[in-house]
């Protein structure tokens, strides 16, 4: 995990191909690249509850080593947080700790590893349904970017009231 090559497969595959593509003629993304609805999608899946199974049809889109390894902290740091906040799977405090700091690279950390990656796989659906399933024009993107940021401030009591105010305006 984190380390060498990264493939989404399947259904998950093609929304993040689609997560990625340009939404205007100007060329404008959602997210530039793979490697950051890799960044962001664990998260979005664990703040959400959504877990998603592997589906090894269809096509595959990598993100290649050197992108890993540029993010390695990152991704770790992630890892680590979702482990010692899922109290749903690991009820016990010292034992998340264990999973999230001691058991890596083992064996008994393979459970743990397919957890993180079923919530990568539920974050790029959840990403996916509140960004791009229902676009059909620029303002459909725009305007879904702003309502899912929006949701999210709502649901999880965060302040982003500056990136809220920037997205209001892009709405308008």
């Amino acid at each position: 995990m984190f380390r060498g090559e990264y493939s989404f497969r399947g259904t998950h595959a093609e929304k993040v191909i689609r997560l990625t593509a340009s939404f205007d003629k100007k060329g404008n993304k959602l997210f530039p690249r793979n490697l950051d609805v890799y960044l962001l999608a664990p998260i979005v899946g664990f703040m959400y509850g959504r877990k998603s199974d592997l589906d090894k049809s269809g096509e595959s889109t990598k993100i290649f080593p050197e992108q890993i390894s540029n993010e390695h902290t990152t991704l770790w740091f992630t890892y680590r947080l979702i482990i010692l906040l899922d109290e749903k799977y690991e009820p016990n405090f010292d034992e998340r700790v264990n999973k999230a700091f001691k058991y890596y690279g083992r064996e008994q950390a393979q459970p743990d590893e397919a957890l993180y990656e079923a919530y990568v796989r539920g974050g790029v659906d959840i990403l996916f349904e509140k960004l791009i399933a229902s676009s059909n024009s620029e303002e459909d993107y725009l305007k879904n970017l702003y309502d899912f940021m929006e949701e999210f401030d709502e649901r999880y009591g965060q302040t982003a009231s500056g990136v809220i105010d920037l997205c209001k305006l892009a709405r308008n």
